[in-house]
């Protein structure tokens, strides 16, 4: 990919030295499979808003990072870049509570681990039309049973490490283990 640019937005906009070790692991990751980008910027407190936005309006991939997910959707919002990332004509990529935010309307399920104490609802990126629960793991029973109770308002994709959903336009393709809960 020549000439081909990365903007790559941070979980926390204010852990600076975590978002660049993070930023240079995914970046070396897709060294690994010839995918050399020519620009790599960060979206996080070291740059404006106006400029986040420029940066996202001209990549070709934009990485929603994973992490604190409500943090994260704070930090968006504020700097206001829903409008463009849904107008962002690359390939977005949400990994991790990246993955959970690209939802018009989200539903996270209460999970104590994450330190999410009860259901949250929220108004997502709106990049796609369904939820996700990353990392499923049956053996949390607590947690499975909060993500039933999250399931009950909308259906959550729970997909398991390794699996991943691709959205192009009107096609939609799940690929590894994963669970529905409807």
């Amino acid at each position: 990919m020549p000439n081909s640019k990365l903007a790559f937005v941070a979980s926390d906009f204010a852990a600076y030295e975590n978002t660049s070790k993070y930023m240079n692991i995914f970046s070396d990751l897709f060294a690994s499979k010839g995918i050399v980008f020519s620009e790599r910027s960060v979206i996080d407190y070291r740059i404006s808003s106006d400029k986040a936005r420029a940066v996202i309006g001209n990549a070709e991939v934009v990485w929603l990072s994973g992490g604190d997910t409500l943090k994260q959707i704070q930090h968006i919002k504020k700097y206001g870049l829903i409008d463009t990332l849904q107008k962002c004509e690359g390939i977005t990529i949400g990994m991790s509570a990246g993955s959970i935010k690209m939802a018009k309307r989200v539903i996270l399920a209460r999970d104590v681990r994450e330190n999410i104490m009860d259901m949250v609802i929220y108004d997502g990126i709106g990049l796609v039309d369904y939820n996700i629960e990353p990392h499923l793991d049956f053996s949390l029973s607590e947690h499975i049973g909060d993500i039933i109770a999250a399931s009950k308002i909308e259906p959550i994709y729970g997909l398991f490490d390794e699996s991943f959903i691709v959205t192009a336009g009107d096609t939609f393709s799940i690929h590894g283990e994963y669970y529905l809960f409807d």
